[in-house]
């Protein structure tokens, strides 16, 4: 074999060594892990509900108040979720009753905690934790909605 033959051969091999076997397509490198929206699937007891508008800040807590928020939530989408709300709260109206808030809609949940819902009553965006089976959502925004609940998955 010649000099020419010989240096021919060694491109040859170079070429298919970089190339790889089987000539499928590059495998591309993973990227960072990406942190999933947390599954809020599910019925929801209120546990704690704390409102300036509502309770003038105090935290009220069963037999005082009652609730449930029903969530159904769609596979997350890399950090974010979304989803659909039912979501009933009755608290003391003041007079010895009881006053019923009632809300359905959507909602967004993300992984770095912060909550976005869109319902009938109320347009809200804040943020949330969840903590085993306590779910807490402390709505920031808008002012008249700041509000903090605490529910327990039953």
């Amino acid at each position: 074999m010649g000099r020419r033959s010989i240096l021919l051969l060694a491109c040859v091999a170079g070429t298919i060594a970089m190339t790889g076997c089987g000539g499928g397509e590059p495998v591309e490198p993973l990227g960072p892990e990406v942190d999933l929206a947390p599954n809020l699937s599910g019925v929801w007891e209120l546990t704690a509900f704390s409102s300036q508008l509502v309770t003038a800040g105090e935290t009220l807590e069963p037999p005082l108040i009652s609730g449930t928020f029903i969530l159904r939530q769609d596979p997350p989408t890399g950090s974010e979720a979304m989803g659909t709300f039912e979501m009933s709260i009755s608290v003391p109206d003041g007079f010895g009753g009881t006053t019923a808030f009632d809300d359905s809609g959507t909602f967004t949940v993300r992984s770095d905690g912060t909550w976005e819902q869109a319902g009938n009553l109320n347009q809200a965006k804040g943020t949330y934790t969840l903590e085993g089976r306590i779910f807490s959502v402390i709505v920031t925004e808008p002012a008249l909605a700041v509000s903090t609940t605490v529910w327990q998955r039953t």
